[in-house]
């Protein structure tokens, strides 16, 4: 029996169902719809959308500019041909960083290559000296993705700035509510032991707040608030979050209603009612079915 021969690895620019498809989506592309100003904002902005990384952005802007702003009017032909060495000065990366960056361009659909048989890239011409067609790095695929990129881009800046207030709310909250137990006078203490449990419960379900969910920040501030009301002592609120034992607990995050009871027996509610602290663990316990629902959900946001 002979030895087995190895596979030699193939030669040429790897070809997948994704890069074919985005080279059929590209000759669909409409020249003059975008301008090439639109596509470099579009193109130094992505990072933010999580598809490309800095460098690679970089890389991006780079071609774009390099194209003139003719070549995406109506006519034109956005189409790239400079070497790999030349754009890897101008980025300052090395030739193999471009090539790998170039290759995660394509398969992130924001360039195509139209190779020719020896990888070149040049310019086919007219008899007037125009370019008409050419090998090398194609461009219009930003065209016609420029609409779906943007939305992207803009959405992640609205995620971002979402995040960022209900990190302001949380934070703010917790300085208050921190604020608001260490300066009761007319709480007990087994009450306020009580309060900062749950306040230091919350705060641990939640970890890092700066890497928290906007949701799980959001019911963190809610529950926050209704603890304030609590070591304030203040009337309770006819809210349905807050609503009390035996009825219904809506849920603001998804309209899901759940059916909650109060934890405490009833028959301690005499024994209670003759405490000297009685007032304040009613107030305490007051809606506590819905909020444990709000802590329960922290985990889960």
């Amino acid at each position: 029996m002979g030895e087995a021969v190895p596979l030699k690895r193939p030669i040429g620019r790897r070809v997948t169902p994704q890069r074919t498809g985005y080279r059929r989506l590209s000759e669909s592309a409409e020249l003059g719809s975008v301008t090439r100003g639109q596509l470099a904002v579009l193109a130094h902005n992505l990072p933010c959308t999580g598809l490309i990384n800095a460098s690679e952005s970089h890389l991006l802007v780079t071609l774009v500019n390099t194209a003139s702003p003719e070549a995406f009017d109506k006519g034109g032909r956005p189409i790239i041909f400079k070497s790999n060495q030349q754009l890897a000065f101008e980025i300052n990366r090395s030739v193999g960083r471009v090539s790998r960056m170039l290759s995660n361009l394509f398969d992130a659909g924001l360039v195509t290559m139209q190779d020719s048989g020896n990888y070149k890239r040049y310019p086919h011409r007219n008899a007037d000296g125009l370019i008409v067609d050419g090998c090398g790095i194609d461009m219009r695929i930003l065209i016609v993705r420029y609409r779906e990129l943007d939305g992207l881009v803009r959405q992640a800046k609205a995620e971002k700035a979402a995040a960022s207030a209900a990190l302001r709310r949380y934070r703010g909250a917790l300085r208050n509510l921190r604020y608001a137990l260490a300066t009761a006078t007319g709480l007990s203490e087994r009450a306020r032991s009580r309060l900062e449990a749950r306040l230091e419960r919350v705060v641990a379900v939640v970890g890092i707040a700066a890497k928290a969910s906007s949701a799980v920040l959001r019911r963190a501030t809610t529950l926050f608030e209704w603890l304030i009301e609590r070591a304030l002592q203040l009337c309770r609120r006819s809210e349905p979050a807050l609503v009390t034992e035996n009825s219904a607990c809506a849920n603001a995050e998804n309209d899901m209603h759940r059916q909650t009871t109060n934890p405490d027996p009833i028959v301690n509610s005499n024994e209670n009612r003759r405490s000297a602290h009685a007032e304040q663990l009613r107030l305490l316990e007051a809606g506590s079915a819905s909020q444990w629902a709000y802590e329960a959900s922290l985990g889960g946001g």
